[in-house]
């Protein structure tokens, strides 16, 4: 369950990021600070942007940074860190996220429960009012419970 996944340690809000690289920093710094990734998975997640391109932006201002599954990876985890200005993708498009996932796999199957559940969670409109407009940790991590 998700809730088991992303806890009040891996959730952040009012978070002062000014790009998107900073916004992958914070969000895989949750990750790191409790144990879930090696240092290593961070730039990992910013060289898919780099390469990819900002696809990850999976509903208007939510944003699931991830890297590629394997060894920086030290068990599938999940951290949520909401914004308290808007980032834009400067060099693409100008693309606007008000929050962002980060997102670790050890392999390409083992996570996939997760994705299901994170996917049912941004079915709720409560939540992503909350995730996209400053809501406060308490009332994120309310929604969380349920999920």
């Amino acid at each position: 369950m998700i809730k088991d996944t992303l806890t009040k340690e891996l959730v952040l809000t009012n978070a002062q990021c000014k790009t998107w690289r900073e916004a992958v920093n914070e969000a895989g710094t949750l990750l790191l600070n409790n144990q879930k990734i090696k240092q290593e998975f961070i730039p990992s997640m910013i060289q898919v942007v780099e390469e990819l391109g900002p696809y990850m932006i999976l509903l208007p201002k939510v944003c699931f940074f991830h890297g590629p599954p394997g060894e920086n990876v030290l068990e599938p985890c999940l951290s949520l860190v909401v914004f308290e200005n808007s980032i834009y993708f400067d060099d693409y498009d100008n693309q606007e996220i008000k929050c962002a996932f980060a997102f670790g796999a050890i392999d390409s199957e083992s996570h996939m429960d997760m994705l299901k559940n994170v996917a049912y969670l941004l079915q709720n409109q409560k939540f992503v009012e909350l995730i996209t407009n400053n809501g406060s940790k308490e009332e994120i991590l309310e929604i969380i419970q349920n999920y």
